[in-house]
């Protein structure tokens, strides 16, 4: 019986493409905790802000002067913003990481592939 020659460079190559298919799998486990917990964070703040609005709520009335203190929306508008701008890039570099992982999966593939049958 002949041995295929290619054989074990095959199965070095599947091995790496498993570990680049795993490696993509705890990078959108990962993502998904980040996302997670930068959305817990929001809420917190929002909730926050809700509290401390109502602070100002009763400044303002016990001071008669509407708008005397409102520093906390400008705050929130500050804060909710930044949030969003962390989020979107947060979401661009995982994207990035990820497609670079299916590139490097791909070639990975097409070395295999080429590989011939002996």
């Amino acid at each position: 019986m002949v041995r295929d020659k290619n054989a074990d460079k095959r199965f070095e190559f599947n091995q790496k493409i498993s570990d680049k298919e795993k490696e993509k799998d705890e990078l959108y486990l990962e993502e998904q905790r980040v996302k997670s917990r930068v959305e817990n964070f929001k809420e917190v703040m929002m909730l926050t802000f809700r509290q401390l609005r109502e602070i100002d709520e009763d400044i303002n009335r016990r001071s008669q002067i509407k708008g005397a203190y409102d520093e906390t929306t400008q705050k929130q508008t500050y804060i909710s913003n930044m949030i969003v701008q962390q989020q979107e890039g947060l979401q661009r570099e995982y994207r990035k990481a990820s497609i670079k992982l299916e590139d490097e999966r791909e070639k990975l593939q097409k070395e295999r592939d080429n590989l011939a049958w002996d």
